[in-house]
């Protein structure tokens, strides 16, 4: 049995982005993955390692995929307006008259 508060709870909260809200996931995923790329590099030239450097670059892509994937409320602020949508029309049916 589902209770109604839950369906409410899961009805009620939108899931989707706005465009200033997928503007600052895509420099957050810029900035991340750069980072994370650089400090990889590094980490790897120090260690003389490349699977030092995949290392920490996959760590950064599990960060940037957290960080931008889900849809946090930060990036849902300015929600786009939406119009309701209106009963849809029948279309009339014109039966033309048969000649004798």
């Amino acid at each position: 049995v589902v209770s109604t508060q839950s369906t409410e709870a899961v009805v009620s909260t939108q899931s989707t982005g706005d465009f200033e809200g997928q503007k600052m996931a895509e420099i957050l995923q810029y900035v991340i993955l750069g980072v994370f790329g650089i400090a990889g590099f590094i980490w790897g030239y120090l260690c003389e390692s490349f699977e030092q450097t995949f290392y920490v670059v996959s760590v950064g892509s599990l960060v940037a995929s957290l960080v931008v994937l889900p849809p946090w409320p930060a990036f849902r602020k300015n929600p786009l307006p939406f119009h309701h949508s209106e009963a849809p029309v029948k279309p009339k049916v014109i039966q033309k008259k048969k000649k004798n």
